[in-house]
């Protein structure tokens, strides 16, 4: 039975952000999900390059909205495509016209795309952890500030809620942590009467998909100490890296690297 799809195309070529017409399919629920992997670009000129693809499905009633890039959050749509017993073709809106066809073989998607002289071998695995980059963007800033809010109110329980048991954290200072540290870490600090607010520096902000995991984070934050008596002042300013992962659909800080603090 045919239904209607709506097929967005992300990043291959370039970046754009309109909307192409729908298109008929049959629908292969297989091939719904997102996937992540390698692809290898011929040029006209015959000079080969490597680079990472990303292939987004995703299925929202009768539709089908689907993104294809080097990176997950640049956008260029196809302008006609279609899903057929686990077959995806479909045309790219961009210079070069690339043509694109895969099939899903066992646990990846494979395929090729030509155009004006261009041609790619695509090699594609399930990479579940993966979103487009706005909507990660969102989720992991969501559960950032939700997290150093609990931190910073002295809630031990809503703190460890957004940590993951196999917590690897290392500071510069004090070395490699884990779990069960940096919750005595928080209670020792708070029955001392000393509160801690973090202060995230907007414009060092980064956030990408991290393949395997889910998503990473880096930046600059600085941390302010209050004692009882209500003064403040800066204790701490860090660089810092950290992986986020979802564990049982709730995002969960894995790996944390605080460096540079001075």
């Amino acid at each position: 039975m045919c239904k209607k799809i709506l097929l967005v195309l992300t990043g291959l070529l370039g970046a754009s952000s309109f909307l192409m017409q729908p298109a008929y399919t049959q629908t292969a629920p297989m091939i719904v999900g997102t996937w992540f992997g390698s692809i290898v670009i011929t040029s006209i000129n015959g000079k080969i390059s490597h680079d990472t693809a990303v292939l987004i499905i995703e299925k929202s009633g009768s539709q089908i909205i689907g993104g294809m890039g080097r990176t997950i959050d640049q956008l260029t749509p196809w302008t006609e495509g279609a899903l057929e017993n686990s077959h995806l073709k479909f045309h790219l809106d961009a210079a070069g016209g690339l043509n694109v066809s895969l099939a899903l073989a066992g646990e990846h998607l494979a395929g090729t795309a030509a155009g004006s002289g261009i041609k790619a071998q695509v090699d594609l695995r399930p990479a579940p952890g993966l979103m487009p980059h706005q909507r990660l963007e969102q989720e992991i800033m969501s559960v950032d500030r939700q997290l150093y809010e609990s931190f910073g109110n002295c809630d031990v329980a809503g703190y460890a809620s957004f940590l993951s048991n196999n917590l690897e954290f290392y500071q510069d200072r004090t070395g490699e942590t884990g779990y069960e540290q940096n919750l005595k870490a928080l209670k020792d600090r708070c029955a001392e009467g000393i509160r801690l607010r973090r202060e995230l520096d907007p414009n060092s902000l980064v956030v990408n998909s991290a393949p395997g995991f889910g998503a990473i984070q880096a930046g600059i934050q600085r941390f302010y100490s209050r004692t009882q008596d209500g003064q403040e002042h800066l204790d701490a300013t860090a660089s810092f890296t950290t992986i986020w992962s979802k564990e049982s659909g709730y995002w969960k800080l894995v790996r944390v690297i605080s460096y540079d603090h001075h």
